[in-house]
């Protein structure tokens, strides 16, 4: 079925994500109003490291639209007297016209390496690396690589390495998100080469000669194996240096002065407790915290979703232990994850 038409002659950027919108079937408006001017949103990709959304300006709706109506929709967008008028079909029975003189893409990036999302128990801190190399994939697969800098292309194929994203951080099947390649094993080849890890090189050796799902999983393990500590640093370092050239979301000068508030107060906390360093960074003799958040968007959010800290806690009998050393498995290893309520 087409979902998307139009008698338009030029076909701007806006209007070609407009089309993407209906194709993969994910319209939603939010209308706001200001001094009697309405002016309508609808997403197009909100993830940790972008916002990419159209507004709809001049806008004016004839009908009524559904915000519940969960099946398919369809359009026509059509040109009439110096405005648009944009025909969505909501099922057989529901159509309503959103009226509107220009349409403007907004997309903006954003650090996403302070971000902790835990969904599931276990190996936390893999999972967070898969979710965020994951992300780094998704916006490059729908808005391509002028969204994407130099350290988040070379890190990206990474997710396209199995024994890698077995560590899939929701309860889905990651072989329906991702594909395996050889440039997922290559990019893990080289990263394995670069933290010296020569153990784990004569594993992918194997499991490059012999690409089984017990191979696999044999792999995916190893990773938990604590001699992986280095391997996981380098990714780790990657991820941030490939998001921080990215601005950090600003909520506003209210919230944003909030958040700043919550962030000292774990910092005081912490320390009080006997912690030393710095946020989002703590250690004592034999533990060590990461600070994670979770951030709302900027816009287009739902009303309930907030900032929320939550800490990686990990015990690791060594003196100083390093990064979330007590997430691997191991003897006197413990992680565990602690959210935070303000």
């Amino acid at each position: 079925m087409n979902y998307f038409e139009t008698n338009l002659e030029e076909i701007s950027r806006s209007i070609q994500l407009l089309a993407q919108i209906f194709e993969y079937q994910v319209f939603e408006l939010q209308v706001e109003e200001k001094d009697g001017n309405q002016t309508g949103y609808v997403p197009y990709m909100m993830n940790d490291a972008i916002e990419c959304y159209l507004s709809f300006h001049g806008l004016r709706i004839s009908g009524k639209y559904d915000k519940d109506y969960e099946g398919e929709m369809w359009a026509q967008l059509e040109e009439r007297e110096g405005r648009y008028g944009l025909i969505i079909h909501q099922g057989e029975e529901s159509v309503f016209t959103m009226w509107f003189d220009e349409i403007m893409e907004h997309t903006n990036c954003y650090r996403y390496h302070e971000i902790g999302h835990f969904w599931r128990d276990g190996a936390e801190q893999w999972r967070q690396l898969v979710y965020m190399i994951g992300t780094i994939r998704e916006k490059y697969r729908f808005l391509g690589e002028e969204v994407c800098n130099d350290q988040e292309m070379e890190i990206m194929s990474l997710i396209e390495f199995a024994p890698f994203y077995y560590y899939f951080p929701i309860n889905e099947d990651p072989e329906e998100w991702y594909d395996k390649t050889e440039e997922g094993l290559e990019c893990m080849r080289n990263l394995a080469m670069q933290a010296g890890d020569k153990d784990y090189l004569k594993w992918i050796d194997k499991y490059e000669k012999h690409p089984t799902k017990r191979m696999e999983m044999t792999l995916a393990k190893k990773l938990q194996d604590p001699k992986r500590q280095d391997l996981y640093e380098l990714i780790c370092e990657k991820v941030c240096n490939a998001s921080d050239p990215y601005p950090a979301r600003n909520y506003g000068e209210r919230i944003d002065q909030k958040i700043q508030r919550y962030r000292e107060q774990v910092d005081k906390k912490l320390k009080e407790q006997g912690f030393t360093g710095t946020y989002p960074q703590y250690e004592s003799e034999h533990l060590s915290v990461c600070v994670t958040e979770e951030h709302p968007f900027t816009i287009l959010e739902s009303k309930d979703f907030k900032f929320k800290i939550q800490l990686m806690i990990s015990e690791c009998r060594e003196k100083h232990p390093r990064k979330n050393a007590g997430f691997f498995k191991g003897y006197q290893r413990k992680g565990k994850i602690k959210r935070l309520d303000f």
